[in-house]
């Protein structure tokens, strides 16, 4: 800052308080201050000439009115320090704050506008509610979105979490952080259960209104509620209500709160200040013990039945889940005109591949992907292979492969297709190419006839069933593949004697269940390590989950032996049903004895008022499509 000496006038208190950016004082011939038009019209500055003023001291003109202000220099820095208003202060008490503030700075060299600003950063840290820092959470779970390292379910079960503690019963998003007692978050923990148990999709209405009855429902144990009436997994069910979401919501609410304790200890390290904040209030539902171990968990999924491989020796549906399962998928997979097709085959290759959830939903053909897209490995594809032992022109590896870019624990994987399902993805293709050959036809016949909406839609379905290996039937899909296998699995849990409300039996079954099925069977038969490669759990060692060249995951020696591995899971788990192995094998596999498989007779409809036709799944030949290449 240049020094410059600037003209001296003294006015009274009422003059400094008309000035304003028109008018600037001057003095006139008989030496007395006046105000004058400012005729540059820009801000100005004057020194103060009043007897005892402190040197420095001086006066601001701008768009905003008149303000005092210090100038000096202290060790060879120049400083401008704003006082106040001049309608704010008055003269007298401006020239006392300018007096010390220079006092200040000869003593200290401290500015004293840094002492001010760290103290309103203090306020601001301790003013910091939990909501402020579930908001600057998902902001950075955003970023780490935008870069590829944070996953769209983990920032929505964050945004979930901020909107639950929004909540009016809650009231906790609001609560600054180091207000936060043992009892508050203690109080809350209970209040969000209660909540979360009212908001559940997994409790019916009646068993709701039952558990609200009991006053402090969330203290009763198991026996409490067996001896309350309760029976079979509705036992669980209440007393577990709510609590998946309340541990969720609130560890994710402890990790924001020390994401923002962290950086509030980080600043305050800068500007050699105690921070203020040091504890997690959160810290509280870990010292008394409100989430669940591992072993109770592993309890409560027991109870309530939420997690149910499939087998051939589940006691509690009477009958062998596994291959009453795969003969409804492959019973319902022509039914309707072929309209199950792609989700029968979506559900089949989920469990011999042990997709999670959507990772296969987004697979495309590999001939539909640009080099750029397969060499920066990001998209997920199929490859099958023109002769058994062709190599892959990404991979340089043999045999066709399903490669999945965007799995949940941000790892690549790369996995063999083996022999079956091999089989149903030729069905899939072939489907789509008959598909194709119709809608072409189809998509003549409406240019002919000038229906533009139809011709779009054809186009639409067209351009889907070369891209996806799963196509959307839908129009309104934005995606434009498979997404919701919802609606197959609750008719195949009916055609399989997994719910069954006559019996009692209510047997749920998800894609993970698919997944865990695959993990069951490969556990039995494969080294551990092999059941991680094929269950692609997360390995430590790998560089963050990621990897240069998608071959640099497997040697030449260990991708045979992954194929081989992949091949021998997939026919133990196909074999449980003969009567599906032998619609679903080529001429080159042998034939099973079915005497010991009976078939699954299916119903054709189960809407209201439709008459229902008799279809016999599994029996040789009665679902196999009509035309089939090799």
């Amino acid at each position: 800052m240049a020094k410059v000496a600037l003209q001296k006038y003294r006015l009274t208190q009422a003059q400094l308080r008309s000035l304003t950016i028109a008018e600037r004082p001057e003095l006139d011939a008989s030496g007395r201050v006046v105000l004058v038009p400012n005729e540059t019209g820009k801000p100005y500055r004057f020194a103060d000439a009043t007897p005892g003023a402190p040197v420095g001291f001086g006066f601001y003109v701008g768009p905003l009115g008149a303000f005092y202000e210090l100038r000096m220099q202290h060790e060879g820095i120049r400083r401008r320090i704003a006082l106040g208003s001049v309608h704010e202060l008055t003269l007298a008490r401006a020239h006392e704050l300018a007096g010390a503030q220079r006092h200040h700075i000869r003593q200290t060299g401290e500015d004293p506008r840094e002492r001010v600003r760290i103290e309103a950063e203090r306020q601001r840290a301790q003013g910091k509610t939990v909501g402020d820092a579930l908001r600057e959470y998902i902001a950075h779970l955003e970023d780490k979105q935008a870069r590829g390292k944070a996953k769209e379910g983990g920032v929505a079960g964050v945004r979930d979490s901020l909107m639950r503690l929004e909540r009016a019963e809650i009231g906790l998003a609001d609560r600054a952080i180091v207000s936060l007692e043992d009892e508050d978050l203690l109080n809350a923990w209970n209040a969000l259960r209660h909540s979360c148990m009212q908001q559940s999709n997994r409790l019916k209405p009646e068993l709701k209104e039952f558990i609200a009855k009991q006053g402090k429902w969330w203290t009763l144990k198991r026996e409490d509620w067996v001896r309350l009436g309760l029976t079979g997994k509705a036992v669980e069910l209440a007393y577990a209500a709510g609590l998946s979401a309340t541990e969720q919501t609130m560890g994710n609410a402890a990790r924001a709160v020390a994401r923002a304790i962290a950086a509030e200890r980080k600043r305050a390290g800068r500007r050699d200040r105690k921070p203020a904040m040091v504890y997690n209030p959160f810290d509280a539902l870990k010292e008394q013990e409100r989430y669940r171990s591992s072993r109770e968990l592993a309890t409560h999924y027991e109870n309530a039945k939420v997690r149910n491989p499939l087998g051939t020796d589940d006691a509690a549906t009477g009958q062998q889940s596994l291959p009453a399962v795969l003969k409804a998928l492959v019973g319902r997979r022509d039914m309707q005109n072929g309209h199950n097709a792609v989700g029968v085959d979506y559900v089949l290759l989920t469990l011999l591949w042990g997709a999670r959830r959507n990772e296969g939903a987004k697979l495309r053909r590999y001939e539909s992907c640009s080099p750029e897209e397969l060499n920066l490995q990001i998209v997920s594809w199929v490859w099958l292979a023109p002769k058994p032992n062709a190599k892959n022109p990404t991979t340089g590896l043999r045999g066709s492969q399903v490669f999945f870019h965007d799995t949940k624990n941000g790892q690549i994987q790369l996995l063999p297709v083996a022999y079956f399902a091999e089989r149903i993805l030729r069905w899939r293709f072939d489907d789509s190419i008959m598909k194709e050959r119709a809608l072409t036809k189809e998509l003549a016949l409406a240019k002919r006839e000038g229906d533009k909406d139809r011709v779009a839609h054809i186009e639409w379905q067209l351009y889907n069933l070369a891209r996806w290996v799963f196509p959307a039937r839908n129009p309104k899909s934005k995606e434009g593949h498979h997404t919701d296998s919802k609606a197959i699995l609750h008719n195949i849990r009916l055609d399989a004697g997994l719910l069954d409300p006559k019996r009692g039996i209510d047997i749920g079954l998800t894609p993970h269940d698919l997944r865990r099925t695959l993990g069951r069977f490969a556990g039995k038969l494969l080294p551990g390590h092999v059941v991680s490669q094929l269950l692609n759990h997360h390995n430590e060692k790998d560089d963050g989950g990621k990897m240069a060249k998608v071959t640099e995951r497997y040697s030449q020696q260990e991708w045979p032996a992954l194929q081989e591995a992949m091949d021998k899971v997939e026919a133990a788990i196909i074999a449980t049903s003969p009567r599906v192995w032998n619609i679903l094998k080529g001429t080159d596999r042998p034939v099973l004895d079915e005497v010991r498989d009976p078939p699954l007779h299916l119903p054709s409809r189960r809407a209201l008022g439709h008459r229902s036709k008799a279809h016999t799944a599994g029996s040789k030949g009665s679902a196999r499509p009509a035309t089939r290449s090799g």
